[in-house]
């Protein structure tokens, strides 16, 4: 009798274990990362509980791409950024303070969260969205849609006080940060992507993509 109630108790935590495991897989995100510009450039991703361990990624011109599994829970996920088929994670470090991240968090209670930075500064055109959307999530403003922060031409956008950084990010570097108030440099980022630094949610279990010169 003790020899069945313990086969029982073992299958029902073998259950659990499979049920688990499964929903863990349901809910596993996929980021596509894609590049459409038009020269070769560098893509770096990296998280809150990554130890520090930045990935970088040459996305060849017009559409080249690197899909990452990043599982059921990636907080604090960041995605940028850089000219150049370096792919070099020191390379990387040193651009992310003068580019605009793609910022994302998968599985915080049934939620992922996302958006457009521009805190630090800008560099290169970007877009985040979903690509599938898990119910009983729908597309609708805030909620499971695209942002996008595109400046056609960073040598005329970027003005005092604000400057271009030059290599290795070549980007365009906010000087007031967030800014607790307004000023003429941060507006000149609100202007140009208003898009940007508005959070937006999605189920978890949704996919995405972050994509470079849309």
């Amino acid at each position: 009798m003790k020899n069945s109630l313990r086969i029982v108790a073992l299958q029902a935590l073998l259950m659990a274990v499979v049920i688990s495991l499964a929903m863990d897989s349901i809910n596993a995100a996929l980021i596509n990362i894609r590049s459409q510009c038009s020269e070769t450039i560098s893509a770096c991703a990296t998280c809150n509980i990554c130890g520090g361990q930045v990935n970088c990624y040459a996305l060849a011109p017009n559409n080249g791409f690197q899909v990452i599994d990043v599982g059921p829970n990636w907080p604090g996920g960041m995605i940028w950024g850089y000219p150049g088929d370096s792919a070099n994670p020191t390379d990387g470090n040193n651009a992310k303070p003068q580019a605009d991240l793609a910022e994302i968090t998968i599985g915080a209670d049934g939620e992922d969260y996302y958006e457009i930075s521009t805190v630090n500064g800008y560099n290169l055109p970007l877009l985040i969205g979903p690509t599938t959307i898990a119910p009983p999530g729908q597309r609708q403003g805030l909620e499971c849609g695209t942002a996008i922060c595109s400046i056609s031409n960073i040598d005329s956008f970027c003005k005092s006080p604000n400057y271009l950084t030059g290599p290795v990010g070549y980007g365009c570097y906010k000087v007031d940060g967030a800014g607790p108030v307004a000023t003429p440099g941060t507006e000149q980022f609100a202007n140009a992507c208003p898009d940007a630094n508005h959070v937006y949610t999605c189920p978890t279990g949704s996919n995405y993509e972050v994509v470079f010169c849309p």
